[in-house]
Protein backbone atom coordinates (compact mmCIF):
# COMPACT_ATOMS: atom_id res chain seq x y z
CA UNK A 1 0.00 0.00 0.00
CA UNK A 2 2.88 2.31 0.96
CA UNK A 3 4.31 1.85 -2.68
CA UNK A 4 1.01 3.20 -4.71
CA UNK A 5 1.28 6.55 -3.16
CA UNK A 6 5.27 6.95 -4.31
CA UNK A 7 4.65 5.99 -7.81
CA UNK A 8 1.95 8.38 -7.95
CA UNK A 9 3.78 11.09 -6.88
CA UNK A 10 6.32 9.90 -8.98
CA UNK A 11 4.51 10.09 -12.16
CA UNK A 12 2.66 13.74 -11.18
CA UNK A 13 6.47 14.92 -10.71
CA UNK A 14 7.43 13.93 -13.90
CA UNK A 15 4.19 15.11 -15.99
CA UNK A 16 3.77 18.45 -14.59
CA UNK A 17 5.90 19.23 -17.57
CA UNK A 18 7.42 16.84 -20.52
CA UNK A 19 10.37 19.53 -21.36
CA UNK A 20 11.74 19.97 -17.31
CA UNK A 21 12.91 16.48 -17.03
CA UNK A 22 15.28 17.18 -20.22
CA UNK A 23 16.23 20.63 -19.17
CA UNK A 24 20.31 20.21 -17.96
CA UNK A 25 21.81 22.69 -15.33
CA UNK A 26 24.80 24.61 -15.99
CA UNK A 27 26.76 26.15 -12.96
CA UNK A 28 28.42 29.39 -13.28
CA UNK A 29 30.01 29.63 -10.02
CA UNK A 30 33.30 29.39 -11.67
CA UNK A 31 32.96 32.33 -13.69
CA UNK A 32 35.20 35.02 -14.19
CA UNK A 33 35.27 38.89 -12.90
CA UNK A 34 35.39 41.44 -16.02
CA UNK A 35 36.69 44.95 -14.46
CA UNK A 36 38.59 47.64 -15.48
CA UNK A 37 37.55 47.80 -19.12
CA UNK A 38 39.38 50.45 -21.73
CA UNK A 39 36.79 53.18 -22.16
CA UNK A 40 36.15 54.09 -26.15
CA UNK A 41 33.93 56.88 -26.36
CA UNK A 42 31.81 58.82 -23.40
CA UNK A 43 28.22 59.79 -23.81
CA UNK A 44 26.77 62.41 -21.33
CA UNK A 45 23.99 64.25 -23.92
CA UNK A 46 22.42 60.65 -25.81
CA UNK A 47 21.07 57.31 -25.04
CA UNK A 48 22.92 54.85 -26.69
CA UNK A 49 21.23 51.24 -27.15
CA UNK A 50 22.97 49.15 -29.23
CA UNK A 51 26.75 48.81 -30.94
CA UNK A 52 28.20 47.33 -34.01
CA UNK A 53 31.89 47.31 -34.36
CA UNK A 54 33.26 46.27 -37.90
CA UNK A 55 36.90 46.70 -38.44
CA UNK A 56 38.19 50.08 -37.57
CA UNK A 57 34.45 51.75 -37.53
CA UNK A 58 32.42 51.52 -34.53
CA UNK A 59 28.22 52.35 -35.00
CA UNK A 60 25.97 53.40 -32.15
CA UNK A 61 22.30 53.23 -32.57
CA UNK A 62 20.47 56.08 -29.92
CA UNK A 63 17.09 56.75 -28.74
CA UNK A 64 15.62 59.43 -27.74
CA UNK A 65 17.84 61.59 -30.60
CA UNK A 66 17.23 63.32 -33.56
CA UNK A 67 19.61 61.32 -35.33
CA UNK A 68 19.80 57.69 -35.31
CA UNK A 69 22.80 56.51 -35.92
CA UNK A 70 26.60 58.07 -35.13
CA UNK A 71 29.60 56.28 -36.75
CA UNK A 72 33.03 56.98 -35.00
CA UNK A 73 36.41 55.74 -35.81
CA UNK A 74 37.17 52.78 -33.53
CA UNK A 75 40.60 53.74 -33.17
CA UNK A 76 41.13 57.67 -33.15
CA UNK A 77 37.35 58.05 -31.78
CA UNK A 78 36.18 60.53 -33.72
CA UNK A 79 32.86 60.74 -35.42
CA UNK A 80 32.95 60.19 -39.08
CA UNK A 81 29.06 60.39 -40.11
CA UNK A 82 25.74 60.83 -38.56
CA UNK A 83 23.27 58.39 -40.62
CA UNK A 84 18.85 58.47 -39.23
CA UNK A 85 17.78 61.90 -38.45
CA UNK A 86 14.37 60.44 -37.49
CA UNK A 87 11.47 60.55 -39.59
CA UNK A 88 9.68 59.18 -42.83
CA UNK A 89 11.83 59.71 -45.87
CA UNK A 90 14.04 57.80 -47.58
CA UNK A 91 16.81 58.60 -45.78
CA UNK A 92 15.11 58.78 -42.23
CA UNK A 93 14.85 56.60 -39.81
CA UNK A 94 12.79 55.82 -36.67
CA UNK A 95 13.71 52.79 -34.37
CA UNK A 96 16.53 50.90 -35.94
CA UNK A 97 17.71 47.46 -34.76
CA UNK A 98 20.89 45.81 -36.42
CA UNK A 99 20.08 42.61 -37.60
CA UNK A 100 22.19 39.55 -36.42
CA UNK A 101 24.38 37.88 -38.89
CA UNK A 102 27.16 35.81 -39.27
CA UNK A 103 27.02 35.33 -43.56
CA UNK A 104 27.16 39.12 -43.64
CA UNK A 105 29.94 41.31 -42.48
CA UNK A 106 28.04 44.57 -43.06
CA UNK A 107 25.83 46.34 -41.44
CA UNK A 108 21.99 45.67 -41.65
CA UNK A 109 19.53 47.59 -39.75
CA UNK A 110 15.40 46.21 -39.26
CA UNK A 111 13.50 49.23 -39.50
CA UNK A 112 10.17 47.84 -39.12
CA UNK A 113 8.22 51.07 -38.20
CA UNK A 114 9.26 51.76 -41.89
CA UNK A 115 8.68 48.46 -42.68
CA UNK A 116 12.41 48.62 -44.61
CA UNK A 117 15.73 46.18 -44.18
CA UNK A 118 18.87 48.31 -45.07
CA UNK A 119 22.02 48.35 -45.07
CA UNK A 120 25.08 51.06 -44.48
CA UNK A 121 26.77 51.74 -47.38
CA UNK A 122 30.62 53.08 -46.96
CA UNK A 123 32.11 54.92 -49.85
CA UNK A 124 35.54 56.53 -49.87
CA UNK A 125 34.07 59.50 -48.18
CA UNK A 126 30.53 59.49 -47.09
CA UNK A 127 28.04 56.93 -45.94
CA UNK A 128 24.40 56.17 -46.47
CA UNK A 129 21.29 53.96 -46.24
CA UNK A 130 20.11 51.36 -48.64
CA UNK A 131 17.73 49.61 -48.94
CA UNK A 132 19.10 45.91 -48.71
CA UNK A 133 16.09 43.36 -49.56
CA UNK A 134 12.36 44.26 -49.91
CA UNK A 135 10.70 43.30 -46.10
CA UNK A 136 9.01 39.98 -46.75
CA UNK A 137 5.39 40.29 -46.01
CA UNK A 138 4.89 37.18 -44.14
CA UNK A 139 7.36 38.29 -41.02
CA UNK A 140 6.26 41.65 -41.21
CA UNK A 141 6.64 43.16 -38.06
CA UNK A 142 9.82 41.49 -36.60
CA UNK A 143 11.92 41.75 -33.75
CA UNK A 144 14.97 39.88 -33.13
CA UNK A 145 16.06 39.32 -36.38
CA UNK A 146 18.48 37.38 -38.11
CA UNK A 147 19.76 36.85 -41.24
CA UNK A 148 22.17 34.37 -43.40
CA UNK A 149 22.25 33.51 -47.08
CA UNK A 150 19.21 31.28 -46.94
CA UNK A 151 16.95 32.15 -44.20
CA UNK A 152 15.91 35.02 -41.61
CA UNK A 153 15.02 33.77 -37.97
CA UNK A 154 13.26 36.45 -35.77
CA UNK A 155 10.05 37.07 -33.22
CA UNK A 156 6.92 38.33 -34.32
CA UNK A 157 6.38 41.54 -32.32
CA UNK A 158 2.53 40.99 -32.49
CA UNK A 159 1.85 37.65 -31.99
CA UNK A 160 -1.25 36.02 -29.85
CA UNK A 161 -0.54 32.61 -30.51
CA UNK A 162 2.77 31.70 -28.57
CA UNK A 163 4.69 30.72 -31.12
CA UNK A 164 8.72 31.15 -29.77
CA UNK A 165 9.83 32.18 -33.02
CA UNK A 166 10.11 31.71 -36.92
CA UNK A 167 11.87 31.03 -39.95
CA UNK A 168 11.58 32.21 -43.42
CA UNK A 169 12.99 31.02 -46.13
CA UNK A 170 14.21 33.55 -48.99
CA UNK A 171 14.06 31.48 -51.60
CA UNK A 172 10.65 30.27 -51.22
CA UNK A 173 8.95 33.06 -49.31
CA UNK A 174 7.74 30.32 -46.98
CA UNK A 175 7.47 31.48 -43.00
CA UNK A 176 6.71 28.53 -40.58
CA UNK A 177 6.36 29.47 -36.87
CA UNK A 178 8.03 27.35 -33.46
CA UNK A 179 5.87 26.47 -30.63
CA UNK A 180 7.54 27.36 -27.41
CA UNK A 181 9.32 24.09 -25.67
CA UNK A 182 8.53 25.08 -22.76
CA UNK A 183 5.24 26.39 -20.90
CA UNK A 184 4.07 26.90 -16.94
CA UNK A 185 1.44 25.04 -15.51
CA UNK A 186 0.20 28.37 -14.75
CA UNK A 187 -2.32 29.99 -17.11
CA UNK A 188 -0.98 33.57 -17.59
CA UNK A 189 -2.68 36.68 -19.29
CA UNK A 190 0.17 37.85 -21.99
CA UNK A 191 2.03 34.60 -23.51
CA UNK A 192 3.71 36.31 -26.07
CA UNK A 193 5.45 38.93 -23.10
CA UNK A 194 6.26 35.78 -20.53
CA UNK A 195 7.65 33.21 -23.08
CA UNK A 196 9.64 36.48 -25.46
CA UNK A 197 12.97 34.78 -26.10
CA UNK A 198 16.35 36.58 -27.46
CA UNK A 199 17.19 35.10 -30.81
CA UNK A 200 20.11 34.38 -32.86
CA UNK A 201 21.20 31.12 -35.41
CA UNK A 202 23.85 29.69 -37.41
CA UNK A 203 22.59 27.97 -40.84
CA UNK A 204 26.30 26.59 -41.20
CA UNK A 205 25.80 24.58 -38.17
CA UNK A 206 21.84 23.85 -38.30
CA UNK A 207 21.07 25.54 -35.03
CA UNK A 208 18.72 28.73 -33.60
CA UNK A 209 19.50 29.54 -30.09
CA UNK A 210 16.33 31.31 -27.69
CA UNK A 211 17.38 32.77 -24.58
CA UNK A 212 14.09 33.84 -22.46
CA UNK A 213 14.26 36.95 -21.30
CA UNK A 214 12.36 36.04 -17.60
CA UNK A 215 13.81 32.35 -17.39
CA UNK A 216 17.12 31.35 -16.71
CA UNK A 217 17.08 29.52 -19.33
CA UNK A 218 17.78 28.72 -22.87
CA UNK A 219 16.73 26.26 -25.61
CA UNK A 220 18.40 24.84 -29.05
CA UNK A 221 16.60 23.66 -31.57
CA UNK A 222 17.91 23.26 -35.25
CA UNK A 223 16.46 25.33 -38.53
CA UNK A 224 13.40 22.53 -39.11
CA UNK A 225 12.14 23.74 -35.71
CA UNK A 226 12.73 20.46 -33.64
CA UNK A 227 13.99 20.92 -30.12
CA UNK A 228 17.20 19.61 -29.10
CA UNK A 229 18.43 20.73 -26.14
CA UNK A 230 17.40 23.25 -22.98
CA UNK A 231 19.45 24.30 -20.16
CA UNK A 232 18.66 26.01 -16.87
CA UNK A 233 21.35 28.51 -14.94
CA UNK A 234 20.09 28.58 -11.51
CA UNK A 235 18.19 26.31 -9.17
CA UNK A 236 15.29 28.55 -9.40
CA UNK A 237 15.01 29.25 -13.03
CA UNK A 238 11.27 29.65 -13.07
CA UNK A 239 9.53 32.37 -11.74
CA UNK A 240 6.51 32.01 -9.90
CA UNK A 241 2.68 33.43 -11.66
CA UNK A 242 0.57 35.90 -9.37
CA UNK A 243 -2.72 34.23 -9.36
CA UNK A 244 -4.45 37.25 -9.21
CA UNK A 245 -3.01 39.04 -12.00
CA UNK A 246 -1.98 36.05 -13.91
CA UNK A 247 1.38 37.67 -14.36
CA UNK A 248 5.17 36.79 -13.81
CA UNK A 249 5.69 37.95 -10.21
CA UNK A 250 8.92 39.53 -11.16
CA UNK A 251 8.99 41.68 -8.40
CA UNK A 252 10.24 38.29 -6.49
CA UNK A 253 13.12 38.34 -8.56
CA UNK A 254 14.49 36.41 -11.61
CA UNK A 255 17.27 35.53 -14.31
CA UNK A 256 17.07 35.88 -17.92
CA UNK A 257 18.84 36.86 -20.90
CA UNK A 258 17.85 39.78 -22.73
CA UNK A 259 20.48 40.29 -25.63
CA UNK A 260 22.78 37.44 -27.68
CA UNK A 261 25.72 37.77 -30.65
CA UNK A 262 26.53 35.19 -32.90
CA UNK A 263 29.73 33.83 -34.54
CA UNK A 264 30.76 30.63 -36.82
CA UNK A 265 31.44 28.58 -33.59
CA UNK A 266 30.11 30.17 -30.63
CA UNK A 267 27.38 32.19 -29.32
CA UNK A 268 27.24 34.82 -26.27
CA UNK A 269 24.53 35.88 -24.51
CA UNK A 270 23.95 38.42 -22.00
CA UNK A 271 22.43 37.13 -18.48
CA UNK A 272 20.77 39.28 -16.09
CA UNK A 273 19.69 38.61 -12.79
CA UNK A 274 17.48 41.21 -10.75
CA UNK A 275 17.12 40.90 -7.02
CA UNK A 276 13.97 41.77 -5.31
CA UNK A 277 16.04 45.02 -4.37
CA UNK A 278 15.16 45.88 -8.08
CA UNK A 279 19.16 48.18 -7.67
CA UNK A 280 20.95 44.95 -6.89
CA UNK A 281 21.37 43.88 -10.63
CA UNK A 282 24.06 41.49 -12.01
CA UNK A 283 25.18 41.57 -15.38
CA UNK A 284 27.12 37.90 -16.96
CA UNK A 285 28.22 37.09 -20.40
CA UNK A 286 27.43 33.37 -21.25
CA UNK A 287 29.69 31.67 -24.45
CA UNK A 288 28.64 28.55 -25.58
CA UNK A 289 29.01 26.29 -28.59
CA UNK A 290 25.97 26.16 -31.06
CA UNK A 291 24.98 22.68 -29.16
CA UNK A 292 24.56 24.90 -25.99
CA UNK A 293 27.21 23.55 -23.84
CA UNK A 294 29.11 25.90 -21.57
CA UNK A 295 32.33 27.37 -23.12
CA UNK A 296 32.75 30.01 -20.66
CA UNK A 297 30.86 32.68 -17.96
CA UNK A 298 32.15 36.04 -17.34
CA UNK A 299 30.70 38.34 -14.68
CA UNK A 300 30.61 41.94 -15.13
CA UNK A 301 31.70 44.45 -12.06
CA UNK A 302 29.69 47.32 -14.22
CA UNK A 303 26.49 47.98 -15.09
CA UNK A 304 26.54 46.75 -19.00
CA UNK A 305 23.17 46.65 -21.28
CA UNK A 306 22.64 47.00 -24.90
CA UNK A 307 23.22 44.76 -27.83
CA UNK A 308 26.88 44.11 -27.89
CA UNK A 309 29.34 42.97 -30.27
CA UNK A 310 32.26 40.27 -30.06
CA UNK A 311 36.27 40.39 -31.57
CA UNK A 312 36.98 36.92 -31.14
CA UNK A 313 40.03 38.25 -32.65
CA UNK A 314 41.29 40.47 -30.04
CA UNK A 315 38.90 38.65 -27.56
CA UNK A 316 37.24 41.39 -26.67
CA UNK A 317 33.70 42.25 -25.93
CA UNK A 318 32.56 45.60 -27.04
CA UNK A 319 29.44 47.13 -25.09
CA UNK A 320 27.52 49.95 -23.37
CA UNK A 321 28.33 50.84 -19.58
CA UNK A 322 25.76 53.02 -17.80
CA UNK A 323 27.09 55.22 -14.81
CA UNK A 324 26.52 57.85 -12.32
CA UNK A 325 28.33 60.74 -10.46
CA UNK A 326 27.99 63.90 -8.27
CA UNK A 327 29.36 66.41 -11.24
CA UNK A 328 27.69 64.80 -14.26
CA UNK A 329 24.92 62.43 -13.44
CA UNK A 330 23.90 59.40 -15.21
CA UNK A 331 26.43 59.00 -18.33
CA UNK A 332 26.91 56.14 -20.94
CA UNK A 333 30.27 54.94 -22.13
CA UNK A 334 30.82 52.60 -24.91
CA UNK A 335 33.73 50.04 -23.19
CA UNK A 336 35.57 46.42 -24.24
CA UNK A 337 36.76 43.95 -21.58
CA UNK A 338 39.55 41.63 -22.67
CA UNK A 339 38.00 38.05 -22.71
CA UNK A 340 41.44 36.19 -22.53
Amino acid sequence: MKIIPFFLFLFCLLSCNSVNSDIRFVDLSNSIILQAPEQILEFEDKYPTSIKVVDSLLFVIYVKADTCIDVFNLYTKQKISSLGPVGHGDGDLINPNFILSIDKSGILLDEGNLKRILEIKCGSDSMWLQEYITYPDPIFISSETNLSENFIVGRKIDAIDGKMFFVYNRATDEVFEVDSSFELEETVSDYNYTYAPTITFNEQQNRIIAGMYFFDMIHVFDLEGKHINSFNFSEKSIPSVNKNTKMLALENGYSGFIRCFPTEKYCYLLRMTVSSRKEDTEKMLIQIDWNGNLINSYKFADNVSGQFCIDEYSHKIYIIRNGWSVDRGEFFEVVSYNLR
